[in-house]
């Protein structure tokens, strides 16, 4: 019986970072275990003592990929302290913005993380 494990400590092309733990006994993968660990920014500390209105734009910027998300859930905290209820078109249009965050994060990610490692190139 040999067994051998495989640890990759970092992985690149991942938002975050990554590691891979992979167990092998006998030539058959007995365990794997992915861990993507995106550490504590603390962005909450930049929003102590600042206006509530400007949360969305500071919010924004924790994520370079996916600024929308981040957005509308500081929106949303908002609504929810002031009793703001939203529906109909702008529902919609924010939902037709989360669309279109979701194809350019995707994009991105296929194209710009992953595309060398489809085409065969290291980086």
């Amino acid at each position: 019986m040999k067994s051998r494990t495989i640890k990759v400590d970092y992985l690149a092309r991942v938002e975050g970072e990554g590691a891979l733990h992979v167990k092998i006994k006998d030539n058959t993968v007995v365990d794997v275990k992915l861990k993507i660990f995106e550490p504590p920014r603390f962005f909450e500390a930049f929003l102590r003592g600042r206006a509530y209105n400007e949360a969305p734009d500071i919010t924004a910027r924790i994520c370079g990929i996916c600024p929308i998300a981040y957005q509308m859930s500081s929106v949303h905290a908002m609504e929810d302290a002031f009793g703001v209820r939203v529906d109909g078109q702008l529902r919609a249009l924010r939902r037709l913005i989360y669309c279109g965050e979701w194809i350019e994060s995707h994009t991105l990610h296929v194209y710009m993380l992953h595309a060398p490692d489809f085409l065969g190139y290291p980086d």
